[in-house]
Protein backbone atom coordinates (compact mmCIF):
# COMPACT_ATOMS: atom_id res chain seq x y z
CA UNK A 1 0.00 0.00 0.00
CA UNK A 2 2.78 2.42 0.91
CA UNK A 3 4.58 1.75 -2.37
CA UNK A 4 1.45 2.38 -4.43
CA UNK A 5 0.70 5.59 -2.54
CA UNK A 6 4.27 6.77 -3.14
CA UNK A 7 3.79 6.19 -6.88
CA UNK A 8 0.70 8.41 -6.67
CA UNK A 9 2.67 11.19 -4.96
CA UNK A 10 1.17 10.54 -1.51
CA UNK A 11 3.54 10.39 1.44
CA UNK A 12 2.51 8.14 4.32
CA UNK A 13 2.92 10.22 7.48
CA UNK A 14 1.77 7.74 10.10
CA UNK A 15 0.71 4.11 10.46
CA UNK A 16 -1.45 3.13 13.43
CA UNK A 17 -2.50 -0.30 14.65
CA UNK A 18 -5.36 -0.27 17.18
CA UNK A 19 -7.53 -2.79 18.98
CA UNK A 20 -11.18 -3.64 18.34
CA UNK A 21 -12.86 -0.90 20.35
CA UNK A 22 -15.53 1.43 18.92
CA UNK A 23 -14.49 4.50 20.94
CA UNK A 24 -10.81 3.97 20.19
CA UNK A 25 -11.54 3.57 16.46
CA UNK A 26 -13.77 6.68 16.45
CA UNK A 27 -11.19 8.83 18.25
CA UNK A 28 -8.37 7.68 15.99
CA UNK A 29 -10.41 8.39 12.84
CA UNK A 30 -11.42 11.87 14.12
CA UNK A 31 -7.83 12.78 14.98
CA UNK A 32 -6.37 11.49 11.71
CA UNK A 33 -9.16 13.02 9.60
CA UNK A 34 -8.34 16.45 10.99
CA UNK A 35 -4.57 16.08 10.57
CA UNK A 36 -4.15 14.37 7.22
CA UNK A 37 -5.44 14.71 3.67
CA UNK A 38 -6.31 11.01 3.37
CA UNK A 39 -7.09 8.42 6.04
CA UNK A 40 -7.00 4.80 4.89
CA UNK A 41 -8.14 1.88 7.01
CA UNK A 42 -8.23 -1.84 6.34
CA UNK A 43 -9.95 -4.63 8.23
CA UNK A 44 -12.59 -4.82 10.91
CA UNK A 45 -15.54 -4.91 8.51
CA UNK A 46 -16.37 -8.63 8.58
CA UNK A 47 -19.31 -10.55 10.09
CA UNK A 48 -17.95 -11.33 13.57
CA UNK A 49 -18.45 -9.61 16.93
CA UNK A 50 -15.01 -7.94 16.87
CA UNK A 51 -15.52 -6.24 13.49
CA UNK A 52 -16.22 -2.66 14.61
CA UNK A 53 -14.74 -0.35 11.99
CA UNK A 54 -18.08 0.82 10.51
CA UNK A 55 -19.46 1.56 13.98
CA UNK A 56 -16.36 3.55 14.87
CA UNK A 57 -16.50 5.38 11.51
CA UNK A 58 -20.14 6.37 12.04
CA UNK A 59 -19.44 7.59 15.57
CA UNK A 60 -16.47 9.66 14.39
CA UNK A 61 -18.72 11.67 12.06
CA UNK A 62 -21.85 11.74 14.27
CA UNK A 63 -23.59 9.40 11.86
CA UNK A 64 -25.60 6.21 12.23
CA UNK A 65 -25.52 2.89 10.41
CA UNK A 66 -28.04 1.69 7.84
CA UNK A 67 -28.36 -1.42 5.74
CA UNK A 68 -27.02 -0.48 2.30
CA UNK A 69 -29.04 -2.26 -0.41
CA UNK A 70 -26.08 -2.60 -2.78
CA UNK A 71 -23.97 -4.38 -0.17
CA UNK A 72 -26.98 -6.52 0.80
CA UNK A 73 -27.05 -7.78 -2.79
CA UNK A 74 -23.32 -8.52 -2.68
CA UNK A 75 -23.69 -10.48 0.57
CA UNK A 76 -26.60 -12.47 -0.85
CA UNK A 77 -24.56 -13.34 -3.92
CA UNK A 78 -21.27 -14.17 -2.17
CA UNK A 79 -22.68 -16.01 0.85
CA UNK A 80 -25.62 -17.63 -0.97
CA UNK A 81 -28.13 -16.62 1.68
CA UNK A 82 -31.38 -14.67 1.90
CA UNK A 83 -31.59 -15.01 5.67
CA UNK A 84 -31.37 -11.47 7.06
CA UNK A 85 -30.40 -12.89 10.44
CA UNK A 86 -27.20 -14.30 8.98
CA UNK A 87 -24.08 -12.69 10.54
CA UNK A 88 -22.87 -11.97 7.00
CA UNK A 89 -25.38 -9.13 6.67
CA UNK A 90 -23.49 -7.21 9.37
CA UNK A 91 -21.12 -6.20 6.56
CA UNK A 92 -23.96 -4.32 4.84
CA UNK A 93 -24.43 -1.95 7.80
CA UNK A 94 -22.41 1.14 6.89
CA UNK A 95 -22.70 4.86 7.81
CA UNK A 96 -25.56 6.68 6.08
CA UNK A 97 -23.10 9.27 4.67
CA UNK A 98 -20.97 6.56 3.08
CA UNK A 99 -20.18 6.44 -0.63
CA UNK A 100 -19.28 3.11 -2.23
CA UNK A 101 -16.19 3.11 -4.45
CA UNK A 102 -15.95 0.07 -6.71
CA UNK A 103 -12.73 -0.84 -8.44
CA UNK A 104 -12.27 -2.76 -11.67
CA UNK A 105 -10.33 -5.92 -12.37
CA UNK A 106 -7.16 -4.74 -14.15
CA UNK A 107 -7.22 -7.56 -16.71
CA UNK A 108 -10.92 -8.15 -17.39
CA UNK A 109 -12.30 -4.69 -16.62
CA UNK A 110 -15.08 -6.26 -14.58
CA UNK A 111 -16.32 -4.55 -11.42
CA UNK A 112 -14.68 -5.97 -8.29
CA UNK A 113 -16.94 -7.72 -5.80
CA UNK A 114 -16.45 -5.64 -2.63
CA UNK A 115 -16.28 -1.81 -2.54
CA UNK A 116 -14.23 0.69 -0.59
CA UNK A 117 -16.53 2.54 1.85
CA UNK A 118 -15.79 6.27 1.84
CA UNK A 119 -16.89 8.94 4.35
CA UNK A 120 -15.38 12.42 3.79
CA UNK A 121 -11.58 11.86 3.65
CA UNK A 122 -11.69 8.39 5.22
CA UNK A 123 -11.47 5.30 2.98
CA UNK A 124 -12.27 1.89 4.46
CA UNK A 125 -10.88 -1.16 2.64
CA UNK A 126 -11.39 -4.87 3.39
CA UNK A 127 -8.72 -6.52 5.52
CA UNK A 128 -8.57 -9.78 3.59
CA UNK A 129 -5.63 -9.67 1.13
CA UNK A 130 -7.82 -11.44 -1.45
CA UNK A 131 -10.04 -8.35 -1.69
CA UNK A 132 -7.72 -5.62 -0.40
CA UNK A 133 -4.90 -5.99 -2.92
CA UNK A 134 -6.98 -5.84 -6.10
CA UNK A 135 -9.29 -3.12 -4.78
CA UNK A 136 -6.47 -0.89 -3.57
CA UNK A 137 -4.47 -1.33 -6.77
CA UNK A 138 -7.56 -0.41 -8.79
CA UNK A 139 -8.59 2.66 -6.78
CA UNK A 140 -5.27 4.04 -5.60
CA UNK A 141 -4.49 6.25 -8.60
CA UNK A 142 -8.12 7.34 -8.90
CA UNK A 143 -8.66 8.36 -5.26
CA UNK A 144 -5.27 9.44 -3.99
CA UNK A 145 -3.41 12.07 -5.98
CA UNK A 146 -0.49 14.30 -5.14
CA UNK A 147 2.63 15.73 -6.70
CA UNK A 148 4.71 12.91 -8.12
CA UNK A 149 7.86 12.19 -6.13
CA UNK A 150 11.21 12.35 -7.86
CA UNK A 151 13.66 9.82 -6.47
CA UNK A 152 17.33 9.22 -7.13
CA UNK A 153 19.52 6.41 -5.82
CA UNK A 154 23.27 6.53 -5.33
CA UNK A 155 25.45 3.49 -4.71
CA UNK A 156 28.68 3.87 -2.77
CA UNK A 157 31.68 1.59 -2.36
CA UNK A 158 32.14 2.95 1.14
CA UNK A 159 30.70 2.36 4.60
CA UNK A 160 28.14 4.75 6.08
CA UNK A 161 30.45 6.25 8.68
CA UNK A 162 32.71 7.63 5.94
CA UNK A 163 29.99 9.90 4.53
CA UNK A 164 27.52 10.29 7.42
CA UNK A 165 28.67 13.83 8.34
CA UNK A 166 28.41 15.01 4.74
CA UNK A 167 24.92 13.50 4.38
CA UNK A 168 23.77 15.21 7.60
CA UNK A 169 25.08 18.56 6.37
CA UNK A 170 23.40 18.26 2.96
CA UNK A 171 20.11 17.11 4.56
CA UNK A 172 20.07 20.31 6.66
CA UNK A 173 20.77 22.39 3.57
CA UNK A 174 17.80 20.83 1.73
CA UNK A 175 15.00 20.54 4.34
CA UNK A 176 12.33 19.73 1.73
CA UNK A 177 14.26 16.73 0.45
CA UNK A 178 14.12 13.32 2.13
CA UNK A 179 17.40 11.43 2.41
CA UNK A 180 17.79 7.75 3.26
CA UNK A 181 20.99 5.84 3.94
CA UNK A 182 21.15 2.05 3.98
CA UNK A 183 24.21 -0.07 4.81
CA UNK A 184 24.45 -3.16 2.61
CA UNK A 185 26.13 -6.48 3.35
CA UNK A 186 26.76 -9.33 0.96
CA UNK A 187 26.51 -7.13 -2.15
CA UNK A 188 29.23 -7.49 -4.80
CA UNK A 189 29.14 -3.97 -6.16
CA UNK A 190 28.56 -1.51 -3.29
CA UNK A 191 28.56 -1.14 0.49
CA UNK A 192 25.85 1.49 0.98
CA UNK A 193 22.85 2.94 -0.83
CA UNK A 194 21.60 6.53 -0.47
CA UNK A 195 18.16 7.67 -1.62
CA UNK A 196 17.27 11.30 -2.35
CA UNK A 197 13.65 12.26 -3.02
CA UNK A 198 11.19 15.13 -3.05
CA UNK A 199 8.22 16.38 -5.05
CA UNK A 200 10.50 18.75 -7.01
CA UNK A 201 12.80 17.38 -9.70
CA UNK A 202 15.02 20.47 -9.54
CA UNK A 203 15.36 20.25 -5.76
CA UNK A 204 16.12 16.52 -5.89
CA UNK A 205 18.79 16.93 -8.55
CA UNK A 206 20.43 19.88 -6.76
CA UNK A 207 20.56 17.89 -3.51
CA UNK A 208 22.04 14.91 -5.37
CA UNK A 209 24.72 17.05 -6.99
CA UNK A 210 25.61 18.72 -3.69
CA UNK A 211 26.05 15.35 -2.01
CA UNK A 212 28.11 13.92 -4.88
CA UNK A 213 30.36 16.95 -5.14
CA UNK A 214 31.09 16.81 -1.41
CA UNK A 215 32.67 13.34 -1.60
CA UNK A 216 35.48 11.75 -3.65
CA UNK A 217 34.26 10.66 -7.08
CA UNK A 218 35.80 7.20 -6.81
CA UNK A 219 33.51 6.03 -3.99
CA UNK A 220 30.42 6.27 -6.21
CA UNK A 221 29.49 3.15 -8.17
CA UNK A 222 27.72 3.22 -11.53
CA UNK A 223 25.38 0.39 -10.65
CA UNK A 224 22.36 -0.91 -12.57
CA UNK A 225 19.78 -2.75 -10.43
CA UNK A 226 18.09 -4.28 -13.49
CA UNK A 227 20.75 -5.15 -16.09
CA UNK A 228 18.39 -7.57 -17.86
CA UNK A 229 15.93 -4.74 -18.64
CA UNK A 230 16.59 -2.90 -21.95
CA UNK A 231 19.63 -5.14 -22.21
CA UNK A 232 20.25 -4.63 -25.92
CA UNK A 233 20.38 -0.84 -25.60
CA UNK A 234 22.74 -1.15 -22.63
CA UNK A 235 24.96 -3.54 -24.56
CA UNK A 236 25.26 -1.08 -27.45
CA UNK A 237 26.14 1.75 -25.05
CA UNK A 238 28.80 -0.46 -23.46
CA UNK A 239 30.24 -1.35 -26.89
CA UNK A 240 30.58 2.34 -27.75
CA UNK A 241 33.08 2.69 -24.92
CA UNK A 242 35.01 -0.61 -24.97
CA UNK A 243 37.95 -1.70 -27.14
CA UNK A 244 37.31 -5.47 -27.21
CA UNK A 245 36.00 -7.23 -30.34
CA UNK A 246 35.13 -10.46 -28.49
CA UNK A 247 31.79 -9.15 -27.23
CA UNK A 248 30.39 -8.20 -30.63
CA UNK A 249 31.58 -11.44 -32.25
CA UNK A 250 30.00 -13.57 -29.53
CA UNK A 251 26.70 -11.70 -29.75
CA UNK A 252 26.62 -12.16 -33.51
CA UNK A 253 27.19 -15.91 -33.14
CA UNK A 254 24.40 -16.12 -30.58
CA UNK A 255 22.05 -14.01 -32.67
CA UNK A 256 22.35 -16.52 -35.52
CA UNK A 257 21.77 -19.46 -33.17
CA UNK A 258 18.75 -17.87 -31.50
CA UNK A 259 16.92 -17.35 -34.76
CA UNK A 260 15.65 -20.83 -33.78
CA UNK A 261 15.63 -20.57 -29.96
CA UNK A 262 14.01 -23.95 -29.32
CA UNK A 263 17.06 -25.65 -30.86
CA UNK A 264 19.51 -24.04 -28.38
CA UNK A 265 20.28 -24.78 -24.71
CA UNK A 266 22.85 -23.26 -22.34
CA UNK A 267 24.66 -25.35 -19.74
CA UNK A 268 24.29 -23.29 -16.59
CA UNK A 269 26.24 -24.04 -13.40
CA UNK A 270 26.20 -20.68 -11.62
CA UNK A 271 29.65 -19.70 -12.90
CA UNK A 272 30.32 -16.16 -14.06
CA UNK A 273 31.09 -17.59 -17.52
CA UNK A 274 27.69 -19.25 -17.84
CA UNK A 275 26.04 -16.08 -16.44
CA UNK A 276 27.73 -13.90 -19.06
CA UNK A 277 26.72 -16.38 -21.77
CA UNK A 278 23.13 -16.39 -20.53
CA UNK A 279 23.00 -12.60 -20.49
CA UNK A 280 24.36 -12.37 -24.03
CA UNK A 281 21.77 -14.92 -25.17
CA UNK A 282 19.15 -12.69 -23.54
CA UNK A 283 20.57 -9.68 -25.42
CA UNK A 284 20.39 -11.66 -28.67
CA UNK A 285 16.76 -12.53 -27.93
CA UNK A 286 15.98 -8.84 -27.33
CA UNK A 287 17.76 -7.89 -30.55
CA UNK A 288 15.66 -10.43 -32.44
CA UNK A 289 12.52 -9.30 -30.56
CA UNK A 290 12.07 -12.91 -29.54
CA UNK A 291 10.03 -13.54 -26.38
CA UNK A 292 10.48 -17.32 -26.16
CA UNK A 293 12.09 -18.82 -23.07
CA UNK A 294 15.82 -19.56 -23.03
CA UNK A 295 16.56 -23.25 -22.53
CA UNK A 296 18.94 -23.78 -19.62
CA UNK A 297 20.34 -27.18 -18.61
CA UNK A 298 21.66 -27.78 -15.11
CA UNK A 299 23.75 -30.91 -14.50
CA UNK A 300 23.32 -31.68 -10.80
CA UNK A 301 24.99 -35.05 -10.36
CA UNK A 302 27.21 -33.50 -7.64
CA UNK A 303 26.31 -31.34 -4.64
CA UNK A 304 26.38 -27.58 -5.26
CA UNK A 305 27.38 -24.89 -2.79
CA UNK A 306 24.38 -23.24 -1.03
CA UNK A 307 25.60 -19.93 -2.47
CA UNK A 308 25.29 -21.37 -5.97
CA UNK A 309 21.80 -22.69 -5.25
CA UNK A 310 20.68 -19.25 -4.03
CA UNK A 311 22.28 -17.53 -7.00
CA UNK A 312 20.53 -19.87 -9.45
CA UNK A 313 17.17 -18.96 -7.86
CA UNK A 314 17.97 -15.26 -8.35
CA UNK A 315 18.95 -15.75 -11.99
CA UNK A 316 15.83 -17.82 -12.67
CA UNK A 317 13.66 -15.00 -11.32
CA UNK A 318 15.39 -12.37 -13.50
CA UNK A 319 15.52 -14.08 -16.88
CA UNK A 320 12.86 -15.84 -18.94
CA UNK A 321 14.16 -19.40 -18.57
CA UNK A 322 13.05 -22.92 -19.29
CA UNK A 323 15.12 -24.87 -16.73
CA UNK A 324 15.97 -28.51 -17.47
CA UNK A 325 17.58 -30.28 -14.51
CA UNK A 326 19.51 -33.50 -15.13
CA UNK A 327 20.92 -35.58 -12.27
CA UNK A 328 23.52 -37.30 -14.39
CA UNK A 329 27.15 -36.57 -15.37
CA UNK A 330 27.24 -34.10 -18.32
CA UNK A 331 28.30 -36.55 -21.04
CA UNK A 332 25.71 -39.15 -20.08
CA UNK A 333 23.04 -36.48 -19.59
CA UNK A 334 23.79 -34.98 -22.99
CA UNK A 335 23.22 -38.36 -24.65
CA UNK A 336 19.87 -38.65 -22.84
CA UNK A 337 18.99 -35.10 -23.86
CA UNK A 338 18.56 -36.20 -27.46
CA UNK A 339 15.70 -38.49 -26.44
CA UNK A 340 14.10 -36.34 -23.75
CA UNK A 341 14.33 -33.01 -25.65
CA UNK A 342 14.65 -33.83 -29.36
CA UNK A 343 14.19 -30.18 -30.41
CA UNK A 344 17.57 -29.21 -28.89
CA UNK A 345 20.32 -29.29 -31.53
CA UNK A 346 22.99 -27.04 -29.96
CA UNK A 347 24.48 -27.13 -26.47
CA UNK A 348 26.33 -23.95 -25.42
CA UNK A 349 29.11 -24.08 -22.82
CA UNK A 350 30.31 -21.06 -20.84
CA UNK A 351 34.06 -21.67 -21.05
CA UNK A 352 36.88 -19.47 -22.34
CA UNK A 353 39.00 -22.27 -23.83
CA UNK A 354 38.37 -25.76 -25.22
CA UNK A 355 41.98 -26.82 -24.65
CA UNK A 356 42.15 -27.09 -20.83
CA UNK A 357 42.68 -30.62 -19.53
CA UNK A 358 40.41 -30.50 -16.49
CA UNK A 359 36.92 -29.36 -15.61
CA UNK A 360 33.54 -30.97 -16.28
CA UNK A 361 32.64 -28.64 -19.15
CA UNK A 362 36.16 -28.77 -20.63
CA UNK A 363 35.91 -32.54 -20.88
CA UNK A 364 32.60 -32.05 -22.68
CA UNK A 365 34.00 -29.25 -24.87
CA UNK A 366 36.75 -31.39 -26.34
CA UNK A 367 34.00 -33.14 -28.30
CA UNK A 368 32.43 -31.14 -31.09
CA UNK A 369 29.24 -33.16 -30.77
CA UNK A 370 27.53 -35.89 -28.76
CA UNK A 371 25.07 -37.95 -30.76
CA UNK A 372 23.25 -35.35 -32.88
CA UNK A 373 23.81 -32.45 -30.46
CA UNK A 374 26.48 -29.95 -31.51
CA UNK A 375 28.70 -28.55 -28.72
CA UNK A 376 29.57 -24.84 -29.02
CA UNK A 377 31.69 -22.52 -26.85
CA UNK A 378 30.73 -18.92 -27.77
CA UNK A 379 33.13 -17.46 -25.16
CA UNK A 380 36.14 -19.33 -26.58
CA UNK A 381 39.08 -16.93 -26.72
CA UNK A 382 37.83 -14.58 -24.01
CA UNK A 383 40.28 -13.69 -21.24
CA UNK A 384 39.66 -13.43 -17.50
CA UNK A 385 39.94 -9.66 -17.87
CA UNK A 386 37.43 -9.42 -20.76
CA UNK A 387 35.02 -11.67 -18.87
CA UNK A 388 34.99 -9.62 -15.67
CA UNK A 389 35.08 -6.31 -17.53
CA UNK A 390 31.88 -7.31 -19.30
CA UNK A 391 30.17 -8.65 -16.18
CA UNK A 392 30.97 -5.74 -13.89
CA UNK A 393 30.54 -2.98 -16.47
CA UNK A 394 26.95 -4.13 -16.98
CA UNK A 395 26.34 -4.84 -13.26
CA UNK A 396 25.58 -8.49 -13.94
CA UNK A 397 24.76 -10.52 -10.83
CA UNK A 398 27.20 -13.27 -9.96
CA UNK A 399 27.57 -15.91 -7.26
CA UNK A 400 28.86 -14.55 -3.92
CA UNK A 401 31.62 -17.21 -3.84
CA UNK A 402 33.53 -15.08 -6.34
CA UNK A 403 33.85 -12.42 -3.63
CA UNK A 404 35.28 -15.00 -1.19
CA UNK A 405 38.37 -16.03 -3.12
CA UNK A 406 36.88 -18.59 -5.49
CA UNK A 407 37.73 -18.31 -9.19
CA UNK A 408 35.38 -21.14 -10.13
CA UNK A 409 32.21 -22.64 -8.63
CA UNK A 410 32.36 -26.38 -9.23
CA UNK A 411 31.27 -29.26 -7.02
CA UNK A 412 31.23 -28.48 -3.31
CA UNK A 413 33.64 -31.26 -2.29
CA UNK A 414 36.36 -30.51 -4.83
CA UNK A 415 36.26 -26.71 -5.24
CA UNK A 416 38.46 -24.53 -3.02
CA UNK A 417 39.39 -20.82 -2.89
CA UNK A 418 42.25 -19.76 -5.16
CA UNK A 419 45.44 -19.49 -3.07
CA UNK A 420 46.54 -16.50 -5.14
CA UNK A 421 43.61 -14.49 -3.78
CA UNK A 422 44.34 -15.11 -0.09
CA UNK A 423 45.41 -11.84 1.54
CA UNK A 424 48.40 -11.28 3.83
CA UNK A 425 46.43 -11.95 7.02
CA UNK A 426 45.56 -15.45 5.71
CA UNK A 427 41.96 -14.96 6.88
CA UNK A 428 40.37 -13.02 4.02
CA UNK A 429 40.44 -13.24 0.23
CA UNK A 430 40.32 -10.76 -2.59
CA UNK A 431 37.39 -11.03 -5.02
CA UNK A 432 37.92 -13.04 -8.19
CA UNK A 433 37.56 -10.02 -10.47
CA UNK A 434 40.82 -8.62 -9.06
CA UNK A 435 42.71 -11.77 -10.00
CA UNK A 436 45.11 -11.32 -12.92
CA UNK A 437 47.89 -13.91 -12.62
CA UNK A 438 49.34 -16.25 -9.98
CA UNK A 439 51.77 -14.66 -7.56
CA UNK A 440 55.39 -15.85 -7.78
Amino acid sequence: MCSLLWECGVKVEKISVISDDVDLIANEIMEFSGKYKYVITSGGIGPTHDDMTFEGLAKAFNDSLHCHPTIVGIVQDVYRTQDEKSPAFKMAHVPKKAVLRFGKHQETGECLKFPCVNVENVYVFPGSPVYLERLFQSLCKELFKGEKFVKRELFLDSKEESFADVLTKVAKEFPNVAFGSYPITGESYYKARVTIESDSEDETLRAQERFRSSLPREIFVNYDKHPHVDSHEKFLAFMDECQCDDYGKTLEELRKLYEKPKEVAICFDGSVESTVLLHLAHVAQMQLKNSSKINVIMFKNEEWFPEVENFVKDITSRYNLNVITMNLPPQEATKNLEASHPDIKFLLLGIKSRSKDSGVYHNLARQTSISSIVIKCPLNGWTVDSLWTFARSLSLPYCSLYDKGYTCVGARESTKPNVNLITGDKETCQPAWKFNRPRK
